[in-house]
């Protein structure tokens, strides 16, 4: 009995040896609060589009957008500064420098002990343009050892909007149909606006509430062009992905028509929603 026992507290001991190891990354690995364990540094901007709306002259706000790690070093603080340059990517901005705004320093720093840097761009709330939206698109570069730049978070875009949408003041007769035939609708409903020119319907496809009354497809009406997230879930409830189909523009009378995919398990359908102002 004696034997049996030393053998299982032998095995007990290799097993906690082994997840030990396995979580450090094994002996002589680099422990937390070293640069990296795992390839080079990742950085990217926190947010790749921001949308600035004032539909008033706040004056100059002195704004600062982040950059952030991203991984490589699993989100920790690093134990050197990193060097970061931005630059305007001209072919692809309509915005005027000095105007809707302006960028102090080129140069910024993630400082050593932290995971993120600080932008500076000021923008000029008084010069927005009333009729359309413009944007300034900056790009982000490092020539710091050991550091790169997320291909996909490597661009930051800015859209300066001016111009207030009056779509939540209204409510609408809506009808929906499926590309499987189905119909739900008309039915009078109201947009639910949650931010500033972003809105939210009360249902989402054919279904009636209560599928989440109130928690419907969310979209953006920046100067009567209307556009969705590229992913949403159904309902703030469901992982079916609801993904927009093209834009949509609000006409003369205020009427607007949103067009969406929802992924199911079966097959995709597509929904083509129409709504008119009453």
């Amino acid at each position: 009995m004696k034997k049996i026992k030393n053998i299982l507290f032998s095995v007990l001991i290799s097993t906690v040896f082994i997840a030990i190891t396995s979580c450090s990354g094994g002996i002589g690995e680099n422990l937390p609060g070293g640069d990296t364990t795992d390839g080079p540094i990742i950085v990217g901007w926190g947010k790749p589009i921001v949308t600035e709306s004032y539909f008033s002259d706040l004056g100059t706000l002195n704004n600062v957008y982040p950059i952030n790690i991203l991984g490589g070093s699993t989100g920790r603080a690093t134990t050197s500064d990193i060097t970061l340059t931005i630059s305007v990517d001209a072919s692809s901005t309509t915005a005027i420098d000095g105007a809707e705004y302006s960028i102090p320093s080129t140069s910024v720093t993630i400082p050593a002990g932290t995971t993120i840097g600080l932008v500076p761009i000021n923008i000029n709330t008084g010069s927005f343009n009333l009729t359309q939206p413009t944007k300034v698109v900056i790009t982000v570069t490092t020539s710091s050892a050991g550091v790169v730049v997320s291909a996909t978070e490597n661009v930051q875009t800015i859209n300066f909007v001016g111009c207030q949408s009056a779509i939540a003041d209204f409510s609408y007769e809506m009808t929906v149909t499926s590309s499987t035939g189905a119909v739900y609708g008309p039915v009078i409903e109201t947009v639910l606006m949650e931010s500033v020119n972003s809105f939210m319907t009360y249902s989402a496809g054919t279904w009636a509430p209560p599928l989440n009354p109130g928690h419907g497809i969310r979209f953006e009406d920046i100067c009567g062009t209307l556009t969705m997230p590229a992913h949403q879930g159904l309902v703030d409830v469901y992982s079916n992905d609801v993904t927009p189909r093209g834009t949509g523009t609000v006409d003369a009378d205020g009427n607007f028509t949103l067009r969406y995919t929802i992924d199911f398990a079966a097959g995709a359908r597509d929904y083509t929603a129409v709504y008119i102002k009453q």
